[in-house]
């Protein structure tokens, strides 16, 4: 998992935000982004108190207590890293399986054998891949518009998110079951497709964009996963308030 760098807490207010980027989990660019903004909106209330009379210490403490203990805050800011991390992971399915398809016939441009004896087998196989794979990336476009429109309907975004990473890896290993089929039935027919380069460097993209999307799956599940649920207790930081006397 992506960590934010940590750093020296200098006051309350770096103290406290250095323990909610320690606690959240998900894309390091969105969770940076949010961490900033709890640090400036926690500044922007300590200038208040100290403007109204409070030393800076204690307009730190005073602005750390009114924004929230761990485990009210870290819920919200967990459940939206989860769903953009499975927004991600949609639209990369959306995006990339077509592409992939589209380029597959350079995989066999002028190669120097014949498709005519190939099994009636082989190619449903080659058929399912293919309808499959457009068919997914369909359904994943209907899963984005379910994480931006639908959101109002959907009530628990975190399972939601935690689905479409389940639902994407149980995908991804019978598709790519599927075309590890066909990759052996094709070098079974025609031995030459084994050193064929067009081939070659298809399978390196097919297994790379595989291998991102699954990279993407696994931790939409693991950021879903990380998600504590309001009220509920957790380990570590999640329970924490700033010492009062400190």
């Amino acid at each position: 998992m992506e960590v934010v760098p940590q750093r020296k807490a200098d006051g309350p207010i770096d103290h406290y935000v250095d323990g909610l980027a320690a606690a959240l989990r998900g894309p390091r660019k969105h969770r940076a982004e949010m961490v900033t903004e709890a640090r400036h909106s926690l500044r922007d209330a300590a200038d208040a108190f100290e403007d109204a009379g409070l030393d800076r210490v204690d307009a730190e403490r005073r602005a750390v207590g009114e924004f929230g203990t761990y485990r009210q805050v870290v819920p919200a800011y967990q459940a939206e890293l989860a769903n953009l991390q499975g927004r991600r992971t949609a639209a990369w399915i959306a995006l990339a399986l077509p592409v992939v398809n589209l380029l597959e016939p350079l995989m066999w441009w002028d190669t120097p054998w014949s498709a005519d004896n190939a099994s009636h087998f082989y190619w449903v196989l080659v058929d399912h891949f293919q309808y499959t794979s457009f068919l997914a990336a369909a359904i994943a476009a209907l899963v984005i518009v379910g994480f931006s429109w639908g959101s109002r309907f959907l009530g628990d975004g975190v399972r939601y998110a935690r689905l479409v990473g389940l639902g994407t890896m149980t995908f991804l290993g019978l598709h790519g079951l599927v075309g590890a089929t066909v990759f052996v039935l094709s070098i079974y027919q025609w031995p030459a497709a084994a050193t064929w380069p067009p081939m070659l460097i298809g399978m390196v993209v097919n297994l790379a964009a595989f291998g991102y999307a699954g990279l993407l799956a696994v931790r939409c599940v693991s950021f879903a996963n990380t998600t504590p649920r309001p009220g509920k207790a957790g380990p570590g930081p999640l329970t924490t308030r700033w010492p009062a006397g400190a």
